[in-house]
């Protein structure tokens, strides 16, 4: 995990899936279903943060790779 991923975690996320289930805690009639949706959209958010990380690294070193090539083609 990388900076930016620890920051939206702990500026973003945490705070938001806390609040939605305070949210949710409200309702008492649909306890259960809010707190299962919420819950299914929390493990969903972090799936989708952590593979956009691993692809925003593989993307940054490949385009190191590719600058050192193309430096290297320039001399």
């Amino acid at each position: 995990m990388v900076g930016p991923s620890i920051i939206f975690y702990i500026i973003f996320a945490i705070p938001y899936i806390f609040v939605m289930y305070w949210l949710v805690k409200q309702d008492k009639r649909k306890y259960a279903w809010g707190l299962s949706v919420v819950t299914v959209i929390a493990i969903v958010a972090i799936y989708v943060s952590q593979k956009a990380s691993k692809n925003a690294i593989e993307n940054y070193k490949q385009h190191q790779i590719d600058a050192r090539e193309a430096e290297k083609e320039l001399q």
